[in-house]
């Protein structure tokens, strides 16, 4: 099955939703929510490599259905062993079998002998049960937060997003990776737009937001 590929470019963490900037130059960008990447080792970030199909609405806006982050690692939720059901059911069938047995005694035998002998079968039976679910119990993967509500998008909310544009759509699929290096603080120091945006939002002390809306170096990089 194919899939398209677009750079996250949009992201609030607090709602769990953002937007995907499509690598096939297309106009509108790409809705895309948390619970389609809740099987995901971590969160998406601004600039992730994202891999997704898409839906229409009945809005005429796109939204991702299915996605994936680029480079990170599926988590998969252990299942429970088929043969733990299957030794119930027998232990179950075996515990029944001896009470219709015991019931079925003669008469002459007094309920105490009757009723020694089934306790001693339930308890080994139960003993047996609880060594065996100890014996094949698997651990099970932590999995990433599960957002079951779709919050409703206005436009104060994709305002207040942060965003980065690149200086054209077809660069938005080479996004580099960057860290936080020690005086790096002005417009100068950066090499791209991209950088710049990483910094203001990652690191500490920068000076490079003097408006404080949110796009840095709007003179040299992010104009």
């Amino acid at each position: 099955m194919l899939m398209d590929r677009g750079v996250l470019v949009r992201w609030n963490d607090e709602k769990g939703f953002g937007f995907i900037q499509p690598e096939n130059n297309v106009a509108q960008d790409v809705f895309i929510h948390i619970s389609v990447l809740k099987k995901m080792a971590r969160k998406p970030i601004v600039g992730d490599s994202i891999l997704y199909q898409t839906e229409v609405q009945n809005d005429g806006k796109r939204k991702a259905v299915i996605a994936s982050i680029e480079g990170v690692a599926v988590i998969a939720a252990s299942a429970t062993p088929r043969s733990h059901s299957h030794v119930q059911s027998r232990n179950e069938n075996f515990n029944f079998n001896n009470k219709s047995k015991a019931h079925s005694h003669s008469p002459r035998k007094s309920s105490f002998n009757t009723i020694i002998p089934m306790l001693i079968i339930v308890a080994i039976v139960i003993f047996g049960f609880k060594q065996y679910q100890e014996f094949n119990k698997a651990p099970v993967l932590d999995q990433a937060p599960v957002f079951n509500e779709v919050p409703v998008l206005t436009n104060e909310d994709t305002q207040r997003m942060p965003m980065y544009e690149t200086k054209s759509r077809t660069q938005a699929t080479a996004t580099p990776r960057f860290q936080c290096e020690a005086g790096k603080t002005h417009c100068s120091h950066m090499s791209s737009c991209a950088e710049a945006t990483f910094y203001i939002q990652n690191c500490p002390n920068t000076q490079m937001d003097g408006n404080g809306d949110g796009i840095p170096c709007e003179r040299q990089w992010c104009s």
